[in-house]
């Protein structure tokens, strides 16, 4: 009786390593892509951040470019903010009235939408102004 593999075996045992090292570079890719859009939704999400201004919404729609805002010395990251339009958009969405016999109470609501240029990724900022 022979002690050894036969042909057929080492074969086998082969082709399962071969596939089992396709899945796991396949895998690998895929996690990569996913890391590098999850990088890129961050590094937008920050460039719309700086962008915010908190002061109370007058119906601004405007084109916003952050190197006109932020000034570097370092040319990277002037070259980097170069390119970046932020688009603002405010909007009144409702006016609620509260009337009773002590005083008169009106609510106005606000969305400021700030949206980054050539990519899907926005972030919507509600506010309130309280009338007496």
């Amino acid at each position: 009786m022979k002690k050894a593999f036969s042909m057929m075996e080492v074969i086998i045992a082969i082709s399962i390593l071969s596939f089992v090292m396709v899945t796991l570079l396949q895998i690998k890719s895929e996690n990569i892509f996913l890391v590098t859009k999850s990088e890129e939704a961050s590094k937008n999400s920050e460039y719309i951040l700086a962008s915010m201004n908190l002061d109370f919404p007058n119906d601004r729609n405007e084109n916003l470019f952050l190197d006109r805002v932020f000034s570097f010395e370092n040319d990277d990251l002037r070259k980097e903010f170069k390119d970046k339009k932020i688009k603002i958009k405010d909007e009144e969405l409702e006016t609620t009235s509260i009337d009773n016999e002590y005083m008169k109470l009106n609510i106005i609501t606000f969305s400021t939408t700030y949206s980054l240029d050539d990519t899907n990724s926005s972030k919507k900022i509600y506010s309130f102004k309280i009338e007496l």
